[in-house]
């Protein structure tokens, strides 16, 4: 009896767990199944938003009494430049809940789960390659609710907003995607672009691509480039103020007093340089992510970097009485920092230069010199400043203030106001209200070249451009693990597509 228990008991157990293996089959089974109608569908769709055909039909064959067919206007896809919105647009998504799984239908591709957990099932309309993006993207409308059987597939409209702007080398493109399923398009836009292009905001549901390498396209031919559109402007004024070398404004140059311009005046010239906003920020972001990037040693509160490192500071270097030692025997050294620079009577120094290194300062902030020097005497290629386009550039005080170096920060538009004063400046006396970049208070003496918004000098300062930088080019250093991929061309194109059921006769047919 016991013996015949025992076969019983084991003879019921196969029986339970081979029903509970079949039922896995049918379950899974099912699934599979459910994804191919929906990827039936994606391509139905994407041939009409996409091909010639203005019309088509599909079998969307559900048959399941688990849950509706739902359209939601979810989605939703923004494309923009620096300066350009490009598009901004709901796509919508047709979506079937099973269990507690949801299919989906959603800007081209086919998607299973939701949140961070969602998956692609097929492909979306998202094309990056070469350097170039394509974004056809299907725009659902229609019925909120679709019944499962033959559905009616019909083009309404296609609008292309990119045909302006194509080409967009040296911009910075972000493609942000708000989506229930923005895993599945995180996973896919990281194996197809990089992952330093794509960022994920759970909390929003969103997902951003940035494709783009800055382009730096200026030089150094110039003393002083004002850039700011109209009101880019160099003045010089008072006392014996006086600028030997080339000037450039996109606005206006203003001589007054005893002030004076040994060189070449160019006004009124569009300038085509572009901000380093992009090429900052995500240095910025890149060098705070990096174990290998070191932080400056301050011993004794002097700031000393060397050793051809490169360098992350994320707050303000502001010194007073104690100085900044750079030590260039080893090769170029880098400083990112996501602060201010302020040297009230503590010197910059630069220190046993080699071959052709320098240091390269790229920075958020401003930059404040009072009382102080800052360079490398007689060869301004040795210091390099870049920045922003908010940046505001002070250089005050009387003889014992000399700069030797560069200052690169482009811009459309001045940082400040008219009655705004100027954040860099150190001096209690001169607040440079209205100017980006000045140069005023005592003798100060200048040598090399500086590239920013509306600039003023005034009193007995001296700006002299260094020639020897015609020959030297400015450097962005980009680093291939910091930077997203490049990208020269965009097209971008929305085509709107409403679903409807088929009618009574057709879905007969299909019962």
């Amino acid at each position: 009896m016991l013996l015949v228990a025992v076969v019983t008991i084991g003879a019921v157990s196969i029986v339970v767990v081979g029903g509970l293996t079949l039922e896995e089959t049918r379950e899974d089974t099912e699934d599979v199944r459910i994804e191919q109608v929906f990827v039936e569908l994606e391509q139905n769709v994407n041939s009409v938003a996409l091909g010639e055909g203005s019309s088509d039909q599909t079998n969307f064959d559900i048959r399941t009494r688990e849950g509706a067919i739902h359209r939601k206007d979810t989605g939703r896809i923004e494309v923009y430049t620096q300066n350009i919105d490009i598009a901004n647009e709901s796509f919508g998504s047709i979506e079937y809940t099973r269990g507690e799984t949801v299919y989906a239908y959603q800007a081209g591709g086919v998607w299973r789960g939701t949140g961070d957990d969602a998956v692609m099932v097929s492909p979306p309309q998202f094309y990056y390659r070469d350097g170039t993006l394509n974004l056809p993207i299907p725009i659902i409308s229609g019925e909120e609710r679709i019944d499962s059987g033959v559905v009616n597939i019909r083009k309404n409209r296609t609008m292309s907003p990119i045909n302006r702007v194509g080409y967009v080398e040296g911009e910075l493109v972000t493609v942000k995607i708000h989506s229930e399923y923005y895993g599945g398009w995180a996973d896919y836009l990281r194996k197809h672009t990089s992952e330093r292009a794509v960022s994920v905001d759970h909390a929003n549901e969103t997902v951003k691509v940035k494709l783009g390498r800055p382009i730096l396209n200026g030089d150094f031919r110039q003393g002083v480039y004002a850039t700011g559109g109209d009101e880019g402007d160099v003045t010089v004024q008072s006392g014996n103020a006086v600028i030997n070398g080339p000037v450039r404004a996109e606005g206006d140059v203003n001589v007054s007093g005893a002030g004076s311009i040994t060189g070449s005046i160019e006004s009124g010239i569009e300038s085509g340089l572009y901000e380093l906003d992009p090429a900052i920020e995500w240095k910025v972001e890149g060098a705070r992510n990096n174990s290998s990037v070191l932080t400056p040693n301050n011993p004794g509160n002097n700031i000393t970097m060397e050793n051809g490192s490169t360098y992350f500071y994320d707050q303000d270097i502001d010194l007073t009485s104690n100085d900044v030692r750079v030590d260039l025997s080893d090769g170029n050294v880098t400083l990112v920092l996501d602060g201010n620079i302020s040297l009230d009577d503590a010197d910059l120094e630069i220190n046993n230069p080699t071959g052709d290194a320098a240091f390269r300062v790229y920075t958020t902030g401003n930059f404040g010199l009072h009382n102080a020097q800052a360079g490398y005497d007689n060869n301004s290629s040795r210091l390099q400043i870049y920045g922003t386009s908010d940046m505001q550039v002070a250089i005050t005080g009387g003889s014992d203030t000399e700069f030797f170096g560069t200052i690169y920060a482009p811009r459309d538009y001045p940082a400040i106001d008219d009655d705004e004063e100027n954040e860099a400046a150190l001096s209690s006396q001169s607040k440079c209200e209205g100017w980006d970049v000045c140069v005023v208070a005592g003798s100060s003496n200048l040598v090399g070249a500086i590239i920013g918004g509306p600039t003023k000098l005034e009193q007995n300062t001296e700006f002299t451009h260094d020639p020897y930088l015609t020959n030297v080019e400015p450097s962005l250093q980009i680093d291939d693990q910091l930077f997203p991929p490049p990208i020269t061309f965009l097209h971008v194109s929305l085509h709107e597509v409403e679903l409807d059921d088929g009618d009574e006769d057709e879905r007969l047919a299909l019962s």
